[in-house]
C-alpha cells in the first residue's frame, strides 16, 4: 500500500491548497494561520453562550445541547480542505482537520471546565452514513474525525449505537426548510441502554443549518442520553 501511495504521489503530486507547497494538501504553516473561534455562541441564534450551549429560547425548538466548532466555513482554505476530504475522498486530511478542533477544545478547556463526570460518562459518536452511501464512498469522514478526537482525549468511540436507516438527498443541495424535512426520521439508536445517562459528543464535519446534528441529537435524547454536544470542524 505504501508503494502504491508512493507511485500515486509521484504521478499526481500533492500541493498545499493555500501556498502550493509540495507534499501535502494542507501544510503545517497554513494550518496554523486558519483563524480559530475565540468565543462561543448558541449554534442556532448566535447569542453568546457558555461553551456554545444552546440558549434557553432555542432549547424549546432544538435538541442539541450545544456546539463546539473550530473555525468558520466561510474561510476559503478550510472550505476547500473539507470539500477535498469529503467529496474527493482524501482521507489523510482527517488528522489535519481534527487537529484544529482539538486545539480549540484544549485552549478553551472545554472538557475540564465544563464537565465533572468520570471519563466513562462520555461517548464519541460520529454522524453515520447510510449503508449505500458508505459503500459508494468507502469511508465515513465523520468517523475518521471522531477517531482522532476520541484518541486525543482517551474517550470511548462508538460507531455501533447510531445508524442511518433512511437514504436522504445530499443536504448541501437543499434549502434550510427542506434540510430538516429531508433528514427527519433518518436515524435509529441501537443498544439504547448503552446511551442512557451518557454525555454524547456527536461528530460531523460542518454545521450549517444544524438539521443533521439536531435530528441525531433528538433520537439520542429519546434514548435517554443526558446531553448531546455537536463537535464540528467548521460552522457555516
Amino acid at each position: 500500500m505504501n508503494f502504491i501511495n508512493f507511485l500515486l504521489d509521484l504521478i499526481f503530486p500533492k500541493y498545499c491548497l493555500s501556498c502550493l507547497k509540495e507534499g501535502t494538501y494542507l501544510c503545517s504553516d497554513c494550518l496554523e494561520k486558519i483563524p480559530l473561534v475565540d468565543k462561543f455562541v448558541c449554534p442556532y441564534c448566535g447569542k453568546l453562550s457558555f461553551y456554545g450551549k444552546t440558549c434557553e429560547k432555542c432549547q424549546k425548538k432544538f435538541s442539541l445541547t450545544g456546539l463546539i466548532y473550530a473555525t468558520s466555513y466561510k474561510n476559503h482554505l478550510i472550505r476547500e480542505a473539507i470539500k477535498l476530504f469529503k467529496y474527493h475522498y482524501v482521507k489523510e486530511l482527517a488528522k489535519k482537520l481534527a487537529k484544529i478542533l482539538i486545539k480549540v477544545m484544549k485552549n478553551s478547556h472545554f472538557l475540564t471546565n465544563n464537565f465533572s463526570q468520570p471519563i466513562s460518562s462520555f461517548l464519541v459518536i460520529p454522524i453515520p452514513l447510510h449503508q449505500r452511501k458508505y459503500l459508494e464512498r468507502g469511508f465515513n469522514q465523520a468517523e475518521l474525525l471522531a477517531k482522532e478526537i476520541a484518541d486525543e482525549f482517551d474517550l470511548n468511540l462508538r460507531t455501533d449505537l447510531l445508524i442511518k436507516i433512511k437514504k436522504t438527498k445530499d443536504q448541501v443541495d437543499l434549502k434550510e426548510k427542506w434540510r430538516f424535512l429531508n433528514i427527519k426520521e433518518a436515524f435509529l439508536v441501537k443498544k439504547k441502554k448503552e446511551v442512557e445517562g451518557k454525555i454524547i459528543f456527536l461528530i460531523d464535519d460542518v454545521f450549517t443549518t444544524g438539521a443533521t446534528l439536531n435530528e441525531a441529537a433528538k433520537v439520542l435524547k429519546m434514548a435517554k442520553a443526558k446531553e448531546v454536544w455537536g463537535l464540528t470542524i467548521a460552522k457555516g
